[in-house]
C-alpha cells in the first residue's frame, strides 16, 4: 500500500491520541504523564493550523502511521517566529523512513514568513535515532539540559537542536 502525507483532520485525532498514548505510558520521550484525549488533540491541531503551521499525518489506507507538527516554542511574543517540531510514529511503523518523510514535509510546508527557526527538544534515551533524524535534516546541536525531566523513576536529559529556515 502507498503512504500518503496530508494535513491532519478531526477524524484523525483518535488515532493520533492512540499513537501518543503509547509513548506517554511506555517511554520517557514525552514528559507527559497523562495522554491527551482525541478532543484535546483536535483542539491542538486546530490551533496549529490556525497559526498557519503544518500538522501532518502519514496515512496508509485508513490507518494513521504517524504525525508531525510545528507548534509554538514559547508563549512570549518575541518567540513568535520560532517553533518546536514534534514527530511520533505508530510503534509498528518505525524503521520505514516515515520520520524523515514527515520531517522533510514539515520543512517544506512551513511558511517562511512566519517560521524562521525550529527547535527540536529531544529526550536523551538509549537510542539516538531522533538526534540522527534531525541531524540529517540540517538541525545542529544547541545544547543539553541535564536531568530536567523525571518520568518512570528516572531523570532524563534533553538535547536541544535548531534549524534555521533558509531566507525566502
Amino acid at each position: 500500500m502507498t503512504v500518503t502525507l496530508r494535513t491532519a483532520t478531526t477524524a484523525d485525532c483518535a488515532q493520533i491520541a492512540e499513537i501518543y498514548q503509547h509513548y506517554v505510558e511506555h517511554t520517557v520521550i514525552t514528559f507527559d504523564y497523562v495522554s491527551p484525549s482525541a478532543q484535546d488533540w483536535d483542539h491542538k491541531r486546530a490551533g496549529i493550523i490556525d497559526r498557519r503551521r503544518p500538522f501532518l499525518v502519514a496515512v496508509e489506507d485508513t490507518t494513521v502511521l504517524g504525525f508531525a507538527y510545528l507548534a509554538e516554542f514559547r508563549t512570549k511574543q518575541a518567540f513568535d517566529w520560532t517553533t518546536e517540531d514534534t514527530i511520533y510514529l505508530r510503534p509498528d511503523a518505525t524503521g520505514r523512513g516515515l520520520g524523515s518523510t514527515l520531517l522533510r514535509a514539515l520543512l517544506t510546508d512551513l511558511d517562511p514568513t512566519s517560521v524562521r527557526r525550529i527547535v527540536a527538544v529531544i529526550a536523551v534515551i538509549e537510542s539516538d535515532a531522533s538526534i540522527a533524524l534531525h541531524e540529517r535534516a540540517g538541525f545542529v546541536d544547541a545544547g543539553t539540559l541535564r536531568r530536567v525531566g523525571f518520568k518512570h523513576d528516572r531523570w532524563v536529559d534533553c538535547v536541544f537542536m535548531q534549524y534555521d529556515v533558509p531566507e525566502a
